[in-house]
């Protein structure tokens, strides 16, 4: 795999692993409250349980930048998955229900780049079927996640109303109301759900170009609309531009190649 791709991925995995290790540590995640409200365990376990994550999510990031370790970046992928699952089963608003395909791609990130081979002597000797199950991965995981994101935008989700909202007025010096806001969610929605199966079934690099855009643009939204505070929110959402950015730059050597068909 070209090494600007595999940076995106190792860059994606330990921007997350840094945020998800600032939440853990700091505000309490979501496993955190799932162990506490759901399962009924003391707050001291669920306490303890997000400080060995944070640790250990530090050292993923650290890993992912220096040398990745596979055993790390399985762990990741598990919080990641587990941190869904959390959201899923004790939901706050009515688009929880989707955080398992809305998170898709930050489990998808680690697991995928844990497959890849690391180093050019690893790819000598690596599985050309691991790398194209690695591959897959990291597609169905942005797919998912766009879709997911493109439903809630059909649904005007609340957050993302005041993301536009705030970025507007922040940015632009533009004050726009809530029907604007809701009519540009529509277009948004749509765009986000005819884009994913254009990844899985079509070979046009650009469509991974242009979701790696709009994936940054909208982490970053978080950012632009409630400022410099809100940096960690941005970069847990690192993978949705980082990942369909990574499959951009590795498209010739590792997509086209892996769904092409073959000529007779």
């Amino acid at each position: 795999m070209p090494a600007p791709a595999l940076w995106c991925l190792r860059l994606s995995v330990a921007g997350q692993c840094i945020a998800a290790a600032r939440t853990a540590r700091v505000a309490g995640s979501e496993v955190n409250s799932w162990l506490f409200m759901k399962a009924g365990l003391p707050e001291s376990v669920a306490s303890f349980t997000d400080q060995v994550a944070a640790g250990l999510l530090f050292m993923v990031a650290v890993s992912a930048i220096v040398r990745p370790i596979r055993g790390l970046l399985f762990f990741n992928a598990a919080w990641m998955a587990a941190l869904a699952f959390a959201i899923f089963t004790n939901p706050g608003t009515t688009v929880d229900a989707l955080a398992p395909f809305s998170h898709a791609v930050r489990v998808a990130a680690p697991l995928g780049l844990a497959l890849l081979p690391l180093d050019a002597g690893e790819e000598l000797r690596h599985s050309a079927r691991k790398s194209t199950f690695a591959l897959w991965i990291l597609l169905l995981g942005v797919a998912a996640t766009f879709i997911a994101h493109g439903i809630e935008a059909l649904q005007h989700y609340g957050r993302f109303v005041d993301l536009i909202i705030g970025s507007a007025k922040q940015w632009l010096g533009l004050g726009v109301t809530q029907q604007t806001a809701e009519q540009l969610l529509t277009v948004i929605g749509v765009q986000d759900i005819l884009f994913a199966p254009l990844l899985l079934s079509r070979r046009w690099r650009w469509v991974a170009g242009w979701m790696a855009f709009w994936g940054l643009s909208t982490a970053l939204s978080r950012v632009t609309a409630m400022g410099d505070g809100s940096w960690h929110q941005s970069l847990i959402r690192i993978a949705n531009g980082g990942v369909p950015l990574a499959l951009y730059l590795g498209w010739w050597h590792l997509v086209r190649p892996s769904i092409a068909p073959q000529k007779p």
